[in-house]
């Protein structure tokens, strides 16, 4: 070290130089920093959720949860197990103690899912995924004298342009239930063509289905065949046929029942300054820069505003409210 001393003080040039290069690789640091409001961690969640259209509340606690809960309470690495039961859906989220590798654990716990056969026969195949470690970056939210549906493709677009910027990958949309086909038929047009609700659902279900039959092949090609008719649009579910009458006239689903496309009838709404809003809360990986996503929203939300007079975009506020 005395060595080191002499030789900077015997020739300055070289202290100067070291300084320099010091500074320079400061400057380069500081600038391509990535920034973040909140310290980032490491994230030791995994979570199960499970699907059952139908299910109340106690049928997914007895048929789902319970049955999940033990499977995995066995396996080694796991801090604590925190379940939710809710209409048509199970969640179990799972908190390690981090000293064993998530992935392993993520796949024991996988394994143990996939080894409960005593589901019951109309639940969905369990989804099991490691949550990302991610922070709060923006909150904001559209709101206007227009309705709902207006709201959400409007965010549905924003959200859409947000991913293509490259500068932020986890964006949600809150403040409106999900969207469903309703097929609405009463009791008069049921007595009336002498028709059940059973009868009804099994025309639907077997004409809006994408089927695979198989393929052919020969020695010069090889033809798949599949059937294509899932149909999301009203109109086209209103055209299936129920049956066809002895004068050779076909029954439809039109001519029972109206379908129309709406939210769920469930209580999920958001309001902003006392008007219908739709939220978009923006979250940040650790590659990712909380200065340029802040930047990049502020730029597109002046454009948003001039471009839409009945709609404002705006940087949440604590005068939301949800119900």
């Amino acid at each position: 070290m005395r060595n080191i001393v002499k030789t900077f003080i015997k020739y300055p040039f070289y202290a100067n130089l070291v300084i320099a290069v010091i500074l320079m690789a400061g400057s380069y640091s500081m600038v391509n920093m990535k920034k973040s409001f909140f310290p980032e961690s490491t994230s030791k969640n995994i979570t199960v959720t499970v699907f059952y259209p139908g299910a109340s509340p106690k049928e997914m606690e007895e048929g789902i949860t319970m049955r999940v809960e033990k499977a995995i309470r066995g396996i080694v690495g796991i801090k604590e197990v925190n379940s939710n039961s809710s209409e048509n859906m199970a969640s179990v989220v799972i908190t390690t103690t981090g000293e064993y590798d998530l992935d392993e654990t993520l796949a024991e716990v996988k394994n143990a899912v996939d080894g409960i056969s005593s589901f019951p026969v109309d639940a969905e195949r369990p989804i099991v995924f490691k949550q990302r470690n991610r922070t709060m970056a923006v909150f904001s939210a559209i709101s206007g004298d227009v309705d709902l549906m207006t709201l959400k493709r409007l965010a549905d677009n924003i959200e859409d342009d947000f991913l293509a910027s490259g500068i932020m990958s986890q964006v949600d949309i809150a403040g409106f239930p999900d969207i469903e086909i309703s097929v609405e038929v009463s009791e008069q047009n049921l007595l009336r063509y002498g028709l059940s609700f059973d009868e009804i659902e099994r025309a639907i279900a077997l004409n809006n289905r994408d089927i695979s039959a198989g393929q052919i092949k020969s020695d010069k090609e090889e033809i798949m065949i599949r059937s294509r008719a899932r149909k999301i649009d009203p109109n086209d579910i209103a055209d299936i046929i129920i049956r066809a009458n002895p004068d050779g006239t076909n029954l439809s689903v039109r001519d029972v029942a109206t379908v129309k496309l709406q939210f769920a009838d469930v209580p999920a709404e958001s309001f902003m300054n006392g008007v219908q809003s739709v939220s978009i809360n923006i979250n940040k990986l650790p590659v990712e820069d909380l200065d340029e996503i802040s930047k990049f929203i502020r730029n597109y939300a002046e454009e948003f505003n001039e471009m839409h007079s009945s709609v404002k975009m705006e940087k949440q506020t604590s005068s939301q409210t949800y119900i």
